[in-house]
């Protein structure tokens, strides 16, 4: 492309970030040509190209460029997989969600139990492939593998259990190899990116501190870890039907080689299983090199760079290690052929071991949870925040857990159930034609799924019932005391009268959508307390009779209409699945949720969607501290982006934040972020940052601050930074829509809630208004 682009910085650069979804460099240059100055295709700065220089708008004095990292959520069509680790997010990203932040033991304690929970979901996703490789086709394979796509399994060369499920087994390997190139791929790209060594001075958040985006190390050792848990499990479902009485440990019994052979890889994979669990608890997991004392300088000595960097590389070969034990293990169930423990006419069972540890997993999970609860009791602030009170009382990290938890059951369920139905028909006990006996908890998955789902409709209609009296009652008084023209007296011709007052009950409910997040917030609530009742009575009804869901009549009927709905919830990720791969608008839509979800770095779960920000962060970073070095920059962030900015301020030096201006709009920084991640984004942190912007003054004048923060009523997720009337000097209400038609227009305004924001008539006099703040 020709033309002209100025590459050097001005006097001031409105350095612009966009928000969710993924808006392209021309929508937010507002115009057409737009060249990429730094960075690459998946995130990079633009600015706009020129006939000439002579006709150019950037210019010595004001110059505009555009910082886009949407590639880094939306881009390439294989993170339409991203669908399926859905749970492992929502286990990483509630690790942010804690109430306070507290250092010492009980911090580290409660990062243990995340990180072995997160290991629990990890063992769900492979624990399901086992159940609909191994043990349906290798160890159940009945009249049903000898036609249709099975027919290979009736080969003579798998005529027996022991090859088909070492055969079989290369299902979940490949599954497993495949996340662990995607993560190990997205490591190299995000969480390798470096981070600057100069560090603030006199930090006092979190959010302050850069080593939170440097997460490459304790991210390498973590991912090594859960895939060595999953090939561990893969090794020992495999070794369990050939050994799992264990015969050599009693005197005197005859042990043929091919036996004694599986036994020892067994209990070899059992040993690397263990060795896995106890790295997992290591504090070195989770923590950032600098992170404990973030003040005593830009890094470790030099011995504890070498020692840690051994460490790291004898846990990065672990899978490796693994690898080999349960590749061998496989080789030597394939040719030894050692023989199957039991006898030849035992009724059909469900692969050894698998029921047990999968009701481990669920024992494990519940556990788990409920000791998470009084971590966070014991965590909770002393003065809690009364002006923005976090998300679900302070729970939403177990919230978060049990969605995750919830999802992967889901998951399983729907995988093991559709598998089942599609080469046989899936049944408690061997009874019927051609039954593949299934694990009991997916029939309890599914049977739980119809209250739950019944409950989610109900609470839905309320929330919307909420909504419409909302609009009414409480929204209506304040469309008409915002707008004048609501009012039109009653000298007013009827017609008139009527036409302001349905247009004041049009933006009263346009008005009262925009309050979706607090009411989805407030009936979510109700809704988690609800399903924890239900989850806990299935648990204990489950605990004591677990054959119920299937021979008591009421029962067994909800888990067929369960099956039914887990069926549908199956078939609809495939189709959204899909979408995402073949539609690049459907796959920027579904970007939206790794724009809100992948802000965190992967600190629970490892094999969770890359961390965006450990790139963004260090990048704007950079470019700022290139513009400001001979000029100022006004940091203009939308949405997701002032998230994104506001970490980035935190994070500068007082030289650098003091050439720069901070313009957000559509900020979801207290709505959102302040509710949900009180440790990173509360209050104090939100007051911190305004006072950053002055070098650091504590509790500055919001009315100097060269900060600005533009929002809507109408805007569904930006909102005040510090209060949502306005009323702090920081903050300002546009007022959105227009009331009147137009002169000569048929047609009322268009409501721009969360976009457009530029366009608005307030914006230029924020502009300025920074500008001049930052030049006092």
């Amino acid at each position: 492309m020709t033309g002209y682009v100025r590459t050097e910085s001005a006097e001031w650069t409105e350095l612009r970030v966009h928000g969710v979804s993924g808006t392209p460099p021309e929508s937010m240059l507002e115009q057409l040509g737009v060249r990429r100055v730094s960075g690459d295709a998946s995130s990079g700065f633009y600015r706009r190209v020129w006939p000439a220089e002579s006709a150019a708008g950037d210019n010595g004095t004001d110059t505009l460029e555009a910082y886009s990292w949407g590639g880094l959520t939306s881009g390439a069509k294989l993170r339409a997989l991203w669908l399926l680790l859905i749970p492992f997010l929502l286990v990483n990203v509630a690790f942010y969600a804690r109430p306070a932040d507290r250092r010492g033991a009980l911090k580290t304690f409660g990062e243990l139990v995340q990180r072995l929970f997160a290991l629990t979901i990890t063992g769900t996703l492979v624990m399901a492939l086992v159940n609909v490789s191994m043990d349906f086709g290798g160890w159940q394979c009945g009249d049903s593998c000898h036609t249709g796509w099975l027919g290979f399994l009736s080969w003579s060369w798998l005529d027996g259990p022991d090859r088909r499920i070492a055969v079989l087994a290369l299902l979940p390997l490949a599954v497993i190899g495949v996340l662990w190139r995607l993560a190990q791929r997205s490591w190299c790209d995000n969480e390798a990116t470096p981070v600057p060594e100069a560090d603030p001075v006199g930090q006092v958040s979190l959010l302050e501190n850069r080593h939170m985006w440097n997460s490459a190390r304790p991210v390498r050792r973590l991912r090594a870890v859960h895939v060595s848990v999953a090939l561990c499990l893969v090794g020992i479902f495999a070794l369990a039907p050939f050994a799992r009485d264990w015969p050599s440990l009693h005197a005197g019994t005859a042990v043929s080689g091919p036996k004694l052979g599986a036994e020892i890889l067994l209990a070899l994979t059992l040993l690397l299983a263990a060795v896995s669990l106890v790295l997992a608890g290591l504090p070195s997991m989770s923590d950032r090199p600098g992170a404990e004392d973030p003040t005593a300088g830009t890094g470790p000595t030099v011995a504890d760079t070498a020692a840690d960097r051994w460490r790291s590389r004898l846990i990065g070969a672990l899978p490796w290690g693994v690898l080999v034990v349960v590749v061998t293990s496989l080789i030597w169930i394939f040719f030894a052929r050692p023989a199957v423990t039991g006898s030849p006419g035992d009724p059909r069972t469900v692969l050894p071991w698998l029921s047990y540890a999968i009701n481990v997993s669920i024992v494990s999970q519940a556990v788990l949870l409920i000791v998470m609860v009084g971590v966070l009791l014991a965590m909770r602030p002393k003065q809690p925040d009364r002006a923005t009170p976090p998300a679900w009382g302070g729970f939403a990290t177990v919230v978060l857990m049990l969605f995750g938890s919830a999802l992967s059951g889901t998951y399983a369920a729907a995988m093991v159930l559709a598998v089942a139905h599609l080469i046989g028909k899936p049944q408690p006990r061997q009874q019927g034609i051609d039954p593949l006996v299934t694990s009991l908890p997916y029939f309890w998955a599914a049977a739980l799924a119809v209250p739950v789902a019944v409950a989610a409709l109900v609470f839905g209609l309320l929330a919307f019932w909420r909504l419409r009296r909302s609009a009414r009652t409480t929204l209506l008084p304040s469309v008409t005391a915002t707008y004048v023209d609501s009012r039109p007296g009653r000298e007013a011709p009827p017609k008139v009268r009527e036409a302001a007052a349905a247009r004041a009950t049009a933006i009263s409910r346009t008005w009262a959508t925009a309050t979706l997040d607090d009411t989805v917030r407030r009936f979510t609530g109700w809704f988690v307390g609800v399903t924890i009742v239900l989850i806990a009575g299935a648990f204990v009804w489950f605990l004591a009779d677990r054959t119920t869901i299937t021979d008591a009549s009421f029962p067994r009927a909800l888990a067929n209409v369960g099956d039914w709905l887990v069926g549908l919830f199956a078939a609809g990720l495939l189709y959204v699945g899909r979408q995402t791969y073949q539609n690049a608008n459907t796959r920027r839509l579904v970007g939206v949720i790794w724009d809100l979800g992948t802000f965190w770095p992967r600190a629970a779960h490892p094999l969770a969607p890359p961390c965006y920000a450990e790139r963004a962060v260090p990048e704007l970073i950079n470019r700022v501290g290139f513009l400001t070095s001979t000029g100022r920059v006004i940091l203009s962030c939308h949405s997701q982006g002032a998230v994104i900015g506001a970490a980035v301020v935190n994070q500068l030096t007082y030289a650098q934040s003091g050439r720069v201006a901070f313009l957000t709009y559509g900020a979801p920084l207290r709505r959102l972020y302040a509710r949900f991640f009180p440790a990173y984004f509360g209050s104090p942190v939100l007051a911190r940052t305004a006072g950053l912007l002055l070098c650091g003054r504590a509790d500055p004048d919001h009315e100097i601050v060269p900060w600005r923060n533009l929002f809507r009523r109408s805007d569904p997720i930006g909102g005040g930074v510090f209060g949502d009337d306005a009323t702090d000097r920081v903050d300002e209400l546009l007022v959105d829509p227009a009331f009147a038609k137009p002169p000569g227009d048929i047609a009322y305004p268009p409501t721009l809630g969360h976009s457009h924001y530029p366009d608005d008539p307030g914006w230029p006099d924020a502009v300025a208004r920074v500008k001049e703040l930052r030049l006092r």
